[in-house]
């Protein structure tokens, strides 16, 4: 993939994390003021909220940790190997 176009794939990415994170805080506040009474359905949401959450983190170290090493083509070498072993 081309370089720019990796990185608009990216920018496109953040800025749905972004909006997906808006989402959230608005959907945790409009929740909250219904769950008081209820720990069974607080713990609930809880859990729903967490999976999500965990979710967009991963998107992120995804596109965090990008790598910047070029691949390289040729004849590999022989495995390193310890003599003691």
């Amino acid at each position: 993939m081309k370089e720019w176009n990796r990185e608009r794939v990216e920018l496109h990415m953040l800025i749905s994390l972004a909006r997906s994170q808006r989402a959230l805080c608005r959907i945790m506040e409009s929740v909250a003021d219904h769950i008081v009474g209820s720990e069974q359905l607080t713990s609930h949401v809880a859990d729903h909220l967490k999976t999500i959450s965990d979710y967009q983190h991963a998107m992120m170290l995804k596109l965090a940790n990008k790598g910047t090493r070029k691949r390289v083509s040729g004849k590999p070498s022989k495995p390193w190997k310890n003599k003691r072993l």
